[in-house]
């Protein structure tokens, strides 16, 4: 249950000075797009706003930031003392990595999760919206009476984009393509959009993904796609986690599987495990088991070095397929 509306949030908002915006750990086009819009959207009103991102934003998506990545709490104005902290995008507390100890100030958060922890003071959580941006979206246009900048409708419109796999993925809805339609009117250039988000890569990024196929494994009579890619292998192949991105799409788009599965050690020694499901399995429950979340069709958790194996095994298994 949400504790508070569009309307409720729109006045907490003009009420209110001195933010600081939350994007979730890794982030990607939908974080990133909630947090800026919303950013540029409150400075437009007056206000002072400034992002906290506990990892450097990927060199694919830094066309969404004018080239910047570097986004910590510290990158702020020394003078400046936040009032009020609101989160995008982010569904649990263990997904503000290392800013995990704000999640309990934050006074408002807006997600699309139905994994969602209710961590905030006031929520609003739509697991129907394809992207947190169309909850964003909404609060804005409402702030704004409609009057949305191209700079921001470039925003909303490359999270909406990306977390709908260019509106091909089944959460896209008739609502999503009502609102690209009306940010591409606002200004945002869709076709540059997609293509930075879908066709331009860094060689690094390629030679990530080309590894991953190179060293990809099947289950299940094709049906499971899985691959691991560890410290080592990122310093033996010349490509870094942010090159990463891509890995789990590239592997689930081979013919049959239905689940993919791609397992990465982090710097700290932990894995990510991300996944992706077809639609006929809600891989939100099976990262469920390890503390993880996300949604049916895409979802992740995180585990120590000791369990990565057992953890992969018993997500397969949990699928229910069959040799």
């Amino acid at each position: 249950m949400n504790n508070i509306t569009i309307h409720g949030i729109c006045k907490a908002l003009m009420k209110n000075d001195n933010f600081l915006v939350f994007t979730h750990e890794n982030p990607d086009a939908d974080t990133i797009g909630s947090c800026f819009a919303l950013i540029v959207t409150l400075r437009l009103l007056g206000k002072t706003a400034y992002p906290a991102c506990c990892d450097r934003i990927p060199a694919s998506l830094a066309f969404m930031t004018e080239g910047d990545r570097e986004f910590h709490i510290d990158n702020a104005p020394a003078d400046f003392t936040p009032e009020y902290y609101v989160s995008v995008d982010v569904a649990s507390t263990a997904q503000f990595g290392s800013y995990r100890d704000y999640a309990s100030r934050i006074d408002l958060s807006l997600d699309h999760h139905a994994t969602h922890e209710n961590f905030s003071k006031y929520y609003l959580t739509d697991p129907h919206a394809a992207a947190c941006a169309e909850i964003v979206y909404h609060v804005i246009d409402r702030l704004l009476n409609g009057k949305i900048t191209e700079k921001i409708a470039s925003l909303l419109y490359a999270a909406l984009a990306a977390d709908t796999g260019g509106f091909r993925y089944a959460n896209t809805t008739p609502v999503t393509h009502k609102i690209a339609a009306n940010l591409i009117e606002k200004g945002a250039s869709h076709a540059e959009i997609c293509r930075n988000l879908f066709e331009c890569k860094t060689k690094t990024a390629l030679a990530a993904e080309a590894f991953a196929m190179a060293n990809v494994s099947y289950c299940c009579g094709g049906k499971i796609s899985y691959v691991t890619i560890t410290k080592a292998d990122k310093q033996a192949h010349g490509f870094e986690d942010e090159d990463t991105y891509d890995v789990i799409n590239v592997i689930r788009r081979v013919d049959g599987v239905k689940v993919a599965i791609f397992m990465r050690e982090k710097d700290d020694g932990t894995f990510k495990i991300s996944t992706r499901s077809a639609g006929e399995i809600d891989v939100s429950k099976l990262c469920a088991i390890f503390g993880g979340g996300g949604h049916a069709g895409a979802a992740g958790c995180s585990v120590t070095p000791e369990m990565a194996e057992s953890a992969l095994q018993r997500i397969i298994k949990e699928c229910g397929f069959h040799e």
